[in-house]
């Protein structure tokens, strides 16, 4: 069977997680389940896409990936949450649909999705996840389970579309010579992942001289010259910028935490500016 992991924002502290990983192996018992994270913020879509995208590449192609995150919706005809599927890098990917697959995908062409076309029952308030694995991602979890090599989720999945839904998230861009990128994670240490990559970030900067600014309670500790390998290449409490293992800038301060300390937060903004 496909190995499938787990990305919500259930927590550990309620019975939810064990729930889960229980059908998957009352339904698929010789299937394998890892755990990506359960301690998403609650509700935030965005910080779940990126904790996934950071990790999916380092597990095997064909496995699946289910990510739920509650969502709040404003649809009062239809507030139950639906799922799409969609095959990115030889992964599959179960999401809200909600219009996380650019996301995802940032910085490549966006694949099609498919969509369930069909009622999918609700004996079970609250946790829709469950129907669906009792219904259509059960079928596909199976079907991968039957052919690995298959490319689209069986009938009566529809067939794969682009998808015209786009959850609308400020990209990279250079303004008057300064290129513009934002916090998009705070991680458990305190260290702030960015959205600038490091092909952009190397392609502006041209081995010219430059500067990385940004929000800091710190007055001494608001800018930075240069991008260290590790996290301990400075002495005492200063800026570390480096690449982290996605190719993303990362914001860290040595053997300290940079989110309380800095007071830089998620969707601040991070510039680079050539000297």
């Amino acid at each position: 069977m496909a190995l499938v992991t787990l990305t919500t924002d259930y927590g550990l502290r309620d019975p939810y997680v064990a729930m889960l990983r229980g059908r998957l192996l009352s339904r698929f018992p010789h299937g394998r389940t890892e755990d990506i994270s359960h301690n998403i913020s609650k509700y935030d879509l965005l910080e779940a896409v990126y904790v996934l995208k950071t990790a999916f590449p380092f597990f095997p192609p064909g496995t699946v990936h289910l990510l739920d995150v509650g969502y709040r919706t404003k649809e009062q005809e239809s507030p139950w949450p639906s799922f799409i599927v969609v095959r990115y890098q030889g992964h599959w990917f179960a999401l809200p649909d909600k219009g996380l697959v650019p996301l995802l995908v940032e910085g490549d062409e966006s694949p099609p999705v498919q969509r369930y076309p069909l009622t999918v029952p609700r004996p079970k308030a609250g946790f829709a996840l469950l129907d669906w694995l009792d219904g259509p991602l059960g079928m596909l979890i199976h079907a991968l389970g039957q052919d690995p090599s298959r490319t689209k989720a069986p009938e009566p999945w529809q067939e794969p579309l682009p998808d015209t839904v786009g959850m609308w998230q400020e990209k990279v861009y250079e303004q008057n010579g300064v290129l513009h990128g934002r916090v998009l994670y705070a991680d458990s240490y305190g260290n702030l992942h960015t959205n600038l990559d490091q092909g952009t970030v190397e392609t502006f900067v041209a081995d010219r001289p430059f500067e990385v600014l940004l929000r800091s309670n710190l007055r001494h500790e608001n800018r930075s010259d240069r991008i260290q390998g590790h996290y301990h290449a400075v002495e005492g409490q200063h800026l570390v910028l480096l690449y982290n293992a996605m190719g993303y800038l990362e914001i860290a301060l040595a053997n300290n935490h940079a989110e309380s300390l800095l007071g830089l937060r998620v969707q601040d903004k991070v510039m680079i500016q050539r000297s």
